[in-house]
């Protein structure tokens, strides 16, 4: 193991030395990776994740959805409380990283249980519905958006849960609208400035790289982007659903960072993630043999 671990790290140094040379021949493409990567980040993930987290932080303070939707969606997720089937309903809107932040805090503050946290890390993963919204045109949306609720309703079929009594009823106090919202005004630009720099870390990580295919398995916003431009045919598909299922280098390693030194399991969260990816293209080849033959 530590032999096959010296080899990774040579291999990861000998990289980032060739990195280095290429820039200091190419420093005009990096510069352009960097300024097209800031310009994704300000014109896609800006707008859609800005509003997408200030409608969560509300929704999640205020559960009137959750509330709503709790009778039902109990009985097919088996949630713990109404919390957690705010979480649940979030994760769809924001998406992933954020999504397992608040499922962290949710546990710092006692307001799930810590194996309702890790049961929901299995499946509500996510990518935000409004960033899907300004890739994809409108069929392409919500064809993924609609594998993505199945894909988590048959994993979360698999994910065993054990309800803490304790967690049943939400005894938290409201927290105030100020609080709330000076709360968004101090996390919201650090969370958007550690996606913009995880993005740039692994755009230029890529440049080596000359296949679009693998190119786009390293971020997600630049890889859907580059994919949502050519032909729509299987491969091309198959990738965009890899991507947005795995969530791609950049959101794993914002993930790690955020549950590293919590009760959360990473090493769940890449199971499932892979469970997802193979149900999803289940999913999408079954649909395509219908619609090709039928």
């Amino acid at each position: 193991m530590k032999f096959i671990q010296k080899i990774f790290y040579i291999f990861i140094s000998l990289y980032f030395i060739f990195i280095l040379f290429n820039f200091l021949y190419a420093k005009e493409l990096y510069f352009t990776i960097f300024r097209k990567t800031l310009l994704l980040w300000f014109e896609k993930l800006v707008p859609s994740i800005s509003i997408a987290y200030i409608l969560s932080i509300f929704l999640f303070n205020y559960p009137l959805i959750s509330t709503i939707f709790f009778p039902i969606l109990k009985k097919i997720y088996l949630f713990e409380n109404k919390k957690s089937c705010s979480l649940f309903l979030i994760s769809i809107i924001i998406g992933n990283p954020t999504s397992t932040k608040l499922i962290h805090n949710a546990i710092m503050n006692n307001e799930i249980s810590c194996d309702e946290g890790n049961r929901l890390l299995k499946f509500c993963n996510f990518i935000s519905i409004p960033f899907l919204y300004t890739i994809f045109d409108n069929f392409v949306f919500i064809f993924i958006v609609v594998i993505e609720l199945i894909t988590a309703t048959i994993i979360s079929a698999f994910t065993s849960s054990k309800q803490n009594k304790s967690y049943l009823k939400d005894e938290k106090k409201q927290t105030s609208i100020l609080l709330i919202y000076f709360d968004i005004i101090n996390t919201l630009p650090n969370l958007l400035l550690s996606i913009l720099t995880s993005m740039i870390i692994c755009n230029i990580i890529s440049i080596p790289i000359k296949n679009e295919y693998l190119i786009s398995i390293f971020e997600i916003t630049n890889g859907l982007s580059i994919l949502s431009n050519l032909n729509y045919n299987l491969i091309t598909t198959i990738f965009i659903f890899i991507i947005i299922f795995s969530h791609g280098l950049a959101i794993i390693l914002q993930v790690y960072w955020i549950i590293k030194k919590t009760s959360l399991s990473f090493l769940n969260f890449i199971k499932y993630r892979s469970m997802a990816v193979i149900i999803s293209l289940i999913n999408l080849i079954i649909i395509y043999l219908l619609i090709f033959f039928f």
